[in-house]
């Protein structure tokens, strides 16, 4: 239950519209209870003094009708004010817990975030971050509220008969704790089982979508629908047995709250025979209880929505709590050459056997093209992520100039590295957006002067949106070695001293990437160019080699 009572801390930085929210939750709680029971008692009273003409004319009507009518109103006022406060703190909370989440997850970019399904991952910002919202509308309030009811419907009842409020207190107290307790195990299983199959039929149909060209182009596409069919099926039975829980809760609420009433009647009305309280007063007890077990039958479904909340809340912090793979100081470094120096490296990805990098040394000397070659799988890249300070190397130290990699700040480091990846990102916007990353400051003739060392700015300008035309989701309306030219145009606007190129000449025929590779050179003659490749040709071009095996 940690994890709960970490969420619950959360809620007290709205500390004021918590309490508001609560007590305008109490207010409509009062207002409902008092409404009804008053009614039965005004209703009996008023039968009552009928009988006599003296009664009659001695009963004051006027008194009881103005509170019901008071009541009335403030049942509906505090009902409407109620909703508006609770659901706009419940929006806030959301909101808190979004930013809260990114602030934790940015960190662990990008490293760490490899290691996480993108559905999975989409799941817990979307889903289970909803789910917390069960937190106080249907968990912490509603316990508030039945905590409430049963100390002041006893102590009122108290003020009338002593066993009657004996007897009413045991009765609300066992519907209050016997339930709950009676649930509680087989919600936390059943709660945990819905957050998982939506956890996992949500990835399973982003992971399907992403992928439909691939499926549809292999393999039948029915055989991968049974994996999100399987998904479906588990889910519906999860919630179908959380709603037979419910029933059955329900059921035994209202067993007990008949129950309840009717033992009531047995006591209460000895009591009415012996004049202790009156007929009236026996109807306004037995509405009572029946208002106030309405109101309690909110409680098994807050213990049904335990389950579930406590399983969000542990995803969540899964993920928050861990250690970034990578760690940043906040002052910045004056940064005066940039050469870049491995010495004695050795690096190991979590849970591999053996390390992906042994005994590495090298120097990149400032201003210069260094290619670092080898087969597929030897390492390339992970050389380049290590640089990037993507993953820290496990022994041995990488330095740019005269500093290590852990003294820049990530905006330092930001502002001297570009690095154009393997898998380029292309977001579902303009090509101006995609080429600038939404920064602003940037003209439209500079964008196509970078363009046009792209052998790209014919292409663009010829669309009927020129810069402005919409790229797609994943730049579906481009080809994947336009989409690798608009990534190595991403490096030369952001002017960095040092490019990291991974594959630079994957996707591009070879006099296409020779132009390129002219029209760039005045640009890489003024900064230290780092190039993975298994490319020989564009080995051949680097002043400087270093080969894995």
């Amino acid at each position: 239950m940690k994890s709960l009572l970490f969420f619950l801390k959360k809620l007290s930085e709205y500390k004021m519209q918590l309490l508001g929210g609560i007590a305008l939750s109490l207010i409509l709680t009062v207002a409902s209870i008092t409404l009804l029971s008053l009614s039965g008692w005004f209703i009996t009273a008023s039968a009552l003094a009928g009988l006599t003409a003296t009664s009659a004319v001695a009963f004051n009507y006027f008194i009881p009708a103005a509170c019901i009518r008071f009541l009335a109103l403030t049942r509906i006022l505090s009902r409407y004010f109620d909703r508006v406060v609770n659901h706009d703190f419940t929006f806030k909370i959301l909101s808190t817990l979004r930013v809260w989440f990114y602030q934790k997850l940015i960190p662990q970019a990008p490293a760490q975030l490899l290691t996480y399904r993108s559905g999975d991952l989409l799941n817990r910002i979307i889903h289970d971050i909803n789910t917390l919202d069960h937190l106080y509308l249907n968990i912490a309030s509603p316990l508030i509220i039945a905590f409430f009811i049963v100390v002041s419907v006893t102590l009122f009842i108290g003020h009338f008969s002593l066993s009657l409020s004996v007897w009413i207190i045991i009765a609300l107290l066992t519907s209050m704790i016997s339930i709950p307790l009676f649930i509680f195990k087989k919600s936390l299983a059943i709660g945990s089982r819905i957050q998982q199959a939506t956890s996992d039929l949500r990835t399973q149909t982003i992971d399907f979508m992403q992928g439909f060209l691939d499926v549809l182009l292999f393999t039948k596409k029915e055989n991968r629908l049974d994996f999100i069919f399987n998904a479906n099926a588990n889910l519906t039975s999860a919630q179908k047995l959380s709603a037979q829980q419910k029933a059955i809760t329900l059921s035994l609420m209202q067993l007990l709250s008949g129950f309840t009433v009717w033992f009531s009647l047995l006591l209460g009305i000895p009591l009415v025979i012996n004049h202790t309280i009156t007929g009236a007063v026996l109807t306004m007890i037995i509405l009572l209880l029946i208002v106030s077990y309405e109101q309690l039958l909110s409680l098994p479904t807050a213990f049904l929505a335990l389950g579930k909340t406590k399983q969000a809340a542990d995803r969540l912090l899964w993920i928050a709590h861990k250690t970034p793979s990578v760690i940043f100081p906040e002052q910045s470094i004056t940064v005066k050459q940039y050469s870049i120096a491995f010495e004695n490296v050795l690096f190991s990805y979590p849970n591999a056997i053996l390390p992906t990098a042994k005994n590495i040394s090298f120097h990149i000397p400032q201003q210069s093209i260094f290619a670092i070659g080898g087969d597929s799988g030897s390492g390339k890249t992970t050389l380049l992520h290590l640089i990037a300070r993507i993953w820290d190397p496990t022994v041995g130290k990488i330095s740019i100039g005269n500093d290590s990699l852990p003294h820049f700040s990530e905006n330092d480091l930001r502002n001297t590295i570009s690095y154009v990846t393997q898998q380029v990102h292309i977001f579902n916007a303009s090509v101006r957006d995609n080429i600038t990353l939404m920064q602003n400051g940037y003209s439209d003739d500079h964008l196509f002067s970078v363009l046009e060392k792209m052998d790209l700015a014919h292409h663009i300008k010829n669309l009927p949106d020129g810069l402005d035309t919409e790229m797609g989701e994943f730049g579906k309306n481009f080809s994947g070695g336009q989409i690798r030219r608009i990534a190595i145009a991403r490096a030369l606007l952001a002017n960095t001293p040092i490019i990291l190129l991974d594959e630079p000449s994957t996707g591009l025929d070879t006099l296409l990437f020779e132009k390129i590779w002219k029209n760039c050179e005045a640009d890489f003659h003024h900064k230290t160019i780092v190039i993975a490749t298994h490319d020989l040709n564009l080995l051949s071009k680097a002043t400087n080699r270093f080969l894995l095996h």
